[in-house]
């Protein structure tokens, strides 16, 4: 019997074998189920998990809950009414309560789903507001305590507040709650987030591969997405430090994975919505002649794509391939087989590596993974002396072309 003293978060369903007279008891019973759990204790227990603990299952048996034990009862008090509805709502000076407490509800939720760079970003356009701390303020401008709390500071110390009274305190409570609602930037970020985090996987009809091809209606789609890339590229090149410096042709690239991560940032928002995989599929589908090999999984393809968004002429390769092709003319140059030890060939060829991932080779990156594994940048001067300064500054400007 799982009541009293009893702390097993990961639990998903409760089972009721047996009738359940006490209110109270039958509601620490059916409270076993509602402590919450991150995603990655509760994907400890179901592999399978995507998300947090978010919800759990009564599974009656015996008719226990048939009748009305507790006062208990779900914060989503309209299901029916979409997120969007209900921020609409809201932002129009909506307040009746249970609207609030759903939204209330869904919120909660929201904030165990969205990342914490997500998070930090709606916290931002909320004005310092996080989704947790909005939540809390809905449901406590529908609860009757702060409700009437309120309304004795308007009413003054020792006097007993008015129906009047508690009426505007209950509206000020919630206008206050509902004030970062107003912001319209606010509202379709939480939408727009929402939908990119959305995945809508079937487990139960498998599919049958009819046609390995592009067709002419996702050739079609994949022509706009393109035509819409450029577009979005010339219209927005001075406002991303990634865009300018590759609309300017700069050589050598200059450039932070920093600067890459907004990139993909902006692309992942309306109006374009895509992902660098999507956009590499899309070119291969419509210039199928200048595009080899998959690319788009890494930070760094993103520069070829704009590059070659820019330049059509310009093959569209993942960047790893071109580098290491840069780096083998770079060996060449050099005359490696007799220049460096195979040790120090080892040594180059995880600096190409970290070039290819990186965009550039400083001597701090000697600290980190495999270089710190292997002596860090005290190895790397004994192998190289004082030529490895130079070394960085040539590796840098040839690879990173």
């Amino acid at each position: 019997m799982i009541s009293t003293g009893t702390d097993v978060k990961p639990i998903e369903c409760v089972f009721f074998m047996r009738n359940v007279k006490s209110s109270g008891y039958y509601e620490q019973m059916k409270g076993r189920g509602v402590r919450v759990l991150s995603a990655e204790k509760l994907r400890e227990v179901s592999p399978s998990a995507k998300n947090g603990k978010e919800r759990f299952i009564v599974v009656d048996a015996v008719g226990v809950c048939e009748q009305d034990k507790t006062e208990s009862c779900t914060l989503n008090r309209k299901p029916s009414a979409t997120l969007p509805e209900l921020l609409e709502y809201v932002a129009q000076g909506g307040l009746d309560e249970d609207a609030l407490l759903t939204l209330a509800d869904r919120l909660s939720r929201l904030q165990r789903q969205f990342t914490p760079a997500q998070l930090a970003e709606l916290r931002e356009l909320a004005g310092g507001k996080s989704l947790s701390a909005i939540s809390h303020d809905l449901m406590d401008a529908c609860a009757a305590d702060k409700q009437i709390e309120a309304a004795q500071q308007l009413a003054g110390s020792g006097s007993q507040p008015t129906e009047k009274q508690l009426k505007a305190a209950s509206e000020q409570l919630a206008q206050q709650a509902v004030t970062p609602l107003h912001k319209a930037a606010f509202r379709r970020r939480i939408l727009e987030i929402r939908t990119q985090n959305e995945q809508v996987i079937d487990r139960h009809n498998i599919d049958e591969v009819l046609y390995s091809g592009f067709d002419a209606a996702a050739v079609e789609k994949a022509q706009t997405k393109v035509q819409d890339f450029r577009k979005w590229i010339e219209q927005n090149h001075s406002q991303l430090t990634a865009l300018e410096i590759l609309y300017s042709g700069t050589r050598p690239l200059k450039i932070t994975l920093a600067d890459l991560r907004k990139l993909k940032d902006a692309l992942a928002v309306p109006p374009l919505a895509v992902t660098p995989t999507q956009l590499w599929s899309a070119f291969q589908a419509v210039e199928s002649d200048k595009v080899k090999g998959k690319g788009g999984e890494v930070l760094a393809d993103l520069v070829n794509l704009v590059r070659h968004a820019l330049i059509p002429a310009h093959t569209l390769v993942p960047y790893r391939e071109e580098l290491h092709e840069r780096y083998a003319a770079w060996l060449q140059e050099r005359n490696a087989e007799q220049t460096f030890t195979p040790e120090q060939r080892e040594w180059l060829d995880r600096m190409a590596e970290h070039i290819a991932n990186s965009l550039s080779i400083e001597p701090d990156d000697f600290e980190m993974g495999w270089f710190a594994q292997h002596g860090s940048i005290g190895k790397a001067h004994t192998l190289f002396g004082a030529q490895l300064p130079q070394l960085l500054a040539e590796m840098n400007e040839r690879l990173v072309a």
